[in-house]
């Protein structure tokens, strides 16, 4: 008679132990993202940097939001949730809210640009200047965030071009300006005239109907020796941005003359292209890029033609380098 009760009382029991788990895991449950939220990661992989020159810090991951919050370039603030194109962000004012994750980096990413900086640091760099009101970006393209603003007139130094930006100094980093919006020069690099009469080109799409293109070429100026310092006149390739003080410019033996494309003589088309390349140790000319480039095909038939220039390689102590060679290629109509 007496199983039944203690039975009874046993169950009891198990159903009291199996309620009291249930509500310590809701409890957990529930307290949980409050504790979160108070115990914030403030580790270095949490920490993002502000790219653009203000961002505003909203109350949802959506633009039309309202603000609670700014944050300025270089300013660092905390990750705390990631939403696709969002994340949630807090100020060191302790304010949270959501920003758009391209105008934020994490510290790796910091590293891996600032890296790459330094390399487009070692490129020789060509004098600049703005010809308009130029906005400047964190990477070669109108998506990336914008950094900042150059007025027309200034003066600036330009390390190489990525499709269609050129990669400046700017404020002790690199930015990336529109090339429309920037006049490169390169005054004492040798220069090749390219010349034609100006005559009348036939409309016929035909080889064989186009005239003969005349040219002309004016002897390479011998440029003024560069002004560096040592550090960083090799980048990791091994390829000196300028020969060193005691060392021997790179010497033109085999010039190939470029072609002046009637599609620019039709359209009266001329100017400066300028190009760079590596002379290598053996006299060889590679990597060869279009850094001003000018329509209708005059950039490409500069950079095709010096493609296939020889030269006697320069040399420092004695021994061939590879190094950096600039070149102007103008295109004159007579």
């Amino acid at each position: 008679m007496t199983d039944a009760p203690t039975r009874h009382h046993r169950g009891l029991l198990v159903v009291i132990l199996l309620g009291a788990i249930f509500f310590t895991i809701l409890g957990l449950i529930v307290l949980r993202p409050g504790r979160a939220a108070r115990d914030v990661d403030t580790s270095p992989s949490q920490m993002l940097v502000v790219l653009p020159m203000r961002i505003r810090i909203r109350t949802e991951p959506n633009a039309r939001s309202p603000v609670v919050a700014t944050a300025t370039s270089g300013e660092r603030v905390t990750l705390l949730e990631e939403q696709g194109p969002w994340v949630r962000v807090q100020t060191n004012d302790n304010l949270s809210g959501w920003a758009e994750r391209i105008n934020l980096e994490r510290t790796t990413e910091r590293e891996r640009r600032l890296g790459r900086f330094q390399a487009i640091r070692r490129l020789p760099s060509l004098a600049g200047v703005t010809t308009t009101r130029a906005p400047l970006y964190a990477g070669p393209g109108i998506f990336y965030p914008l950094v900042g603003e150059l007025p027309t007139g200034t003066s600036v130094r330009v390390h190489t071009r990525d499709h269609d930006f050129y990669a400046i100094d700017h404020r002790d980093q690199i930015a990336y300006a529109d090339v429309e919006d920037v006049d490169v020069t390169a005054s004492g690099s040798p220069q090749l005239d390219v010349q034609t009469s100006g005559a009348p080109i036939p409309t016929e799409t035909t080889a064989s109907m186009e005239p003969p293109t005349e040219t002309a070429m004016t002897p390479p100026a011998i440029p003024e020796p560069p002004v560096f310092s040592d550090e960083g006149l090799v980048d990791s390739g091994g390829v000196y941005s300028a020969v060193p003080p005691g060392g021997t410019q790179p010497e033109e033996i085999d010039r190939v003359v470029p072609r002046y494309p009637s599609a620019a003589r039709r359209r009266g088309v001329s100017g400066p292209v300028v190009i760079r390349g590596i002379v290598r140790k053996d006299g060889a000319i590679d990597n060869v890029e279009i850094i001003k480039d000018l329509p209708h095909g005059l950039g490409e038939a500069a950079r095709d033609a010096v493609e296939k220039w020889r030269f006697r390689p320069a040399t420092f102590r004695g021994d061939p380098i590879d190094v950096y060679y600039t070149v102007t290629v103008n295109f004159r109509l007579q």
